[in-house]
């Protein structure tokens, strides 16, 4: 849930996902498991920064830069880097007895609990990109060397519609008001749209057979039987 509605209608209403595609996520989740959210970012259906800025404008969680500034080292060290990556969650900043976590999913309750019990601190949630957190994580505890692009630049290609996006920096906060944003067209080439429509079509594919199968119109059998036929010219 994200705020009073679910995560899927908040999309819809965007119009960043149509109900078909909100469906076979959901009958992949019934499935296999997982969070709808990176369900529908893995079957390509939404970019990440596009579900960021739906859970962000509805709920009025701040979303934080995790890159600049850089995190204090005295900051990062208070999660261990094996609970960092257990939890995909960073220490932003800490504010008297508060401390400010970055999160992909800032609603998950059991792992702002978690994190409350091993700090001994009261846990403000902030909204992270799921990318973002793996990056960080590899930057602060590996010391792996990451290039990444500014957080507002993301927002700023969003395809969603444009609102007010706080963005929390590490020395101050501010209101930040997005531009409108151009088409996704003026970024990609004919090569990359054409690929970008390729891959959503398999995308698609992949959702409507997973519905078939899981409605029983059609067993794994019966398709492999027919894939099999159409390759030999049958």
């Amino acid at each position: 849930m994200v705020g009073n509605k679910k995560l899927g209608d908040l999309l819809k209403e965007a119009g960043l996902i149509d109900d078909f595609q909100l469906q076979s996520a959901l009958s992949q989740q019934r499935n296999w498991g997982g969070k709808l959210g990176e369900i529908l970012i893995e079957l390509e259906f939404v970019r990440e920064e596009d579900l960021a800025r739906v859970i962000a404008d509805n709920v009025r969680i701040p979303y934080v830069n995790l890159f600049e500034p850089e995190i204090p080292v005295a900051v990062i060290r208070m999660i261990k880097a094996d609970i960092a990556k257990k939890y995909r969650v960073v220490p932003f900043k800490k504010e008297g007895g508060v401390l400010v976590l970055a999160m992909f999913d800032p609603l998950d309750i059991e792992v702002i609990d978690a994190i409350r019990f091993i700090t001994g601190l009261s846990i403000k949630p902030a909204l992270s990109m799921g990318s973002e957190i793996s990056d960080a994580i590899k930057k602060y505890y590996d010391g792996e060397e990451v290039v990444h692009r500014h957080a507002k630049t993301l927002f700023h290609q969003s395809t969603a519609l444009p609102g007010k996006m706080e963005i929390i920096h590490g020395s101050d906060l501010m209101m930040s008001k997005t531009k409108e944003p151009a088409s996704p067209s003026s970024f990609l080439s004919k090569e990359d749209i054409a690929q970008q429509t390729l891959t959503d079509y398999k995308a698609r594919l992949d959702a409507l057979i997973t519905v078939l199968i899981e409605k029983k119109i059609i067993t794994r059998e019966e398709l492999a039987s027919m894939i099999y036929q159409k390759k030999m010219g049958l």
